[in-house]
């Protein structure tokens, strides 16, 4: 693990070029089913833009994406792999038309043509090579049934628009208050336990230069519960 000087693609508003950046993006994506997976969660979130000065590229900034978050990758033999390839296909498109007004000429790429790639130019398919290094059946089915469960946006819908970071603060926020409240709750018996009483024969009432009854105190008289 290192550190990478990178932004999160969610946070950049504009590119010089975003025609390119896409076409990278999706090259990856093609890249990945030639190993034989599928990343399952390819958006804004999970995405890196590296920013390298280059006289020759447009605006004079080459960008180059990282691609991270890999737990939920499956292999392109999947029973809903393709489900999972389109989706990672458009979240690309449905961000770079909302943030960068960038609609591509050309259709696809399909689960159909990510197939024709399995394995070509010598790639060695790493799903495989995942399971042979222990990824069992039984871990297989956990993982399918946790996808099914939260979705890959971790909301139960496989099909909602990913999350927003006002929203993910919000969870963390009352996450926190439910904390801080269990907290008060432990502490409270002890609070009552320590508790002073004044007792009532030691309040006497009279009346001030305005004509108001207030109570006053005629000799405090204190005694623990404890």
């Amino acid at each position: 693990m290192s550190l990478i000087d990178a932004f999160p693609m969610r946070q950049i508003a504009s590119v010089p070029d975003p025609a390119s950046l896409y076409a990278e993006l999706i090259a990856m994506i093609l890249r990945l089913a030639q190993y034989g997976l599928i990343h399952g969660d390819f958006n804004e979130f999970n995405i890196l833009v590296e920013e390298k000065p280059d006289a020759e590229a447009k605006g004079g900034v080459a960008l180059t994406p990282i691609l991270i978050d890999f737990p939920q990758m499956v292999s392109v033999d999947h029973a809903n792999a393709e489900f999972y390839f389109d989706r990672d296909v458009n979240c690309i498109k449905r961000f770079f038309k909302r943030r960068f007004q960038f609609t591509p000429t050309e259709k696809g790429p399909y689960f159909a043509d990510a197939r024709k790639l399995i394995g070509t130019n010598g790639a060695v398919r790493l799903d495989v090579e995942v399971a042979a290094s222990g990824f069992s059946k039984k871990q297989a089915k956990e993982l399918e049934a946790y996808m099914k469960s939260v979705g890959v946006d971790g909301d139960g819908d496989p099909n909602a628009p990913p999350r927003t970071d006002l929203e993910e603060d919000a969870d963390d926020d009352d996450n926190e208050e439910g904390e801080e409240s269990d907290v008060v709750e432990e502490e409270e018996p002890q609070a009552e336990a320590e508790e002073r009483k004044v007792w009532a024969d030691d309040v006497e009432f009279t009346t001030d230069r305005l004509g108001n009854t207030v109570e006053v105190l005629k000799s405090l008289s204190v005694d623990d519960k404890t």
